[in-house]
């Protein structure tokens, strides 16, 4: 019953950490905990529509990973899928905050 809560506490620790290492490294992207937050918010559907793509590319007819290639590499596709979406909410937030405070100072 609280494995799904469990599972969700890990992802959003996990995606924190990831949020904390990635956005660092990008130049044009400030860490702050806004940009964090919205970090974590976009790295779930990006994990979740990775490894939905992986599955379908790699699973068998009974939608099963049969090999431990298969499963590290579903892993390492949602990984890729977090860092993707979470970069690509931060991305859009700073692009569109920055639109809008430059509107607003002239």
């Amino acid at each position: 019953m609280l494995l799904p809560l469990m599972m969700f506490a890990m992802g959003c620790i996990a995606f924190t950490v990831l949020g904390l290492i990635v956005p660092a490294c990008v130049p044009v992207v400030t860490l702050t905990v806004k940009n964090v937050s919205v970090f974590v918010v976009g790295a779930f559907p990006g994990a979740l529509a990775f490894g939905y793509l992986y599955g379908r590319a790699f699973a068998d007819a009974r939608s099963e990973l049969n090999t431990t290639a298969a499963v590290i590499g579903s892993f390492v596709a949602m990984l890729l899928g977090a860092t993707a979406g979470g970069m690509a909410l931060v991305w859009l937030m700073v692009r569109w905050v920055g639109v809008s405070r430059r509107n607003h100072s002239r």
